[in-house]
């Protein structure tokens, strides 16, 4: 598709029922993820933490490296070739998915408390709700702030109904 003589270098927007299935996906967990992590800030930062640790096995860009005929026999050998653990071992692991954070935070995000339209819409929700403004210059642009004004304001006659104030 061509724009005012350059090629249109952006995608078509998706349908309506995509957009409405990505919006409903999007969490917004900044308030509860930050309440967890100074919660578990002293006590066990590593396994506290709310952004899951880096576990290279299950990166989908180094997944072939691991795949490769010298690390096979080592990965057994060292009990990884399973899927392996994060960089800070098996406890954090299992922390992150069975974890007092991480239960509390599936059921709050399954029961919708993670879902904000406001946030997931943004700009689209910009002056959708707008309602008339009558300001100090009247319905018709000009001032009403004299008596007289306000009983007749143009001495030519009004041609339609004017709100009193």
């Amino acid at each position: 598709m061509w724009f005012g003589g350059c090629p249109s270098r952006f995608a078509p927007s998706p349908p309506a029922e995509e957009l409405r299935r990505r919006e409903q996906a999007f969490l917004l967990d900044c308030v509860a993820v930050s309440y967890i992590s100074r919660g578990h800030s002293h006590s066990a930062p590593r396994a506290g933490s709310v952004i899951p640790p880096y576990n290279p096995q299950r990166d989908r860009h180094a997944a072939a490296y691991f795949t490769t005929r010298p690390l096979l026999p080592l990965l057994r050998k060292t009990g990884q070739a399973g899927g392996g653990t994060s960089v800070h071992g098996a406890v954090v692991d299992r922390f992150q998915v069975c974890g007092e954070a991480a239960s509390y935070l599936r059921t709050r995000n399954n029961n919708g408390a993670g879902y904000s339209a406001e946030q997931v819409k943004g700009h689209s929700l910009f002056l959708t709700g707008i309602k008339p403004v009558f300001g100090y210059n009247g319905l018709y642009g000009y001032r009403r702030n004299t008596p007289t004004l306000r009983r007749l304001p143009s001495s030519f006659g009004i041609t339609s109904p004017s709100p009193s104030y």
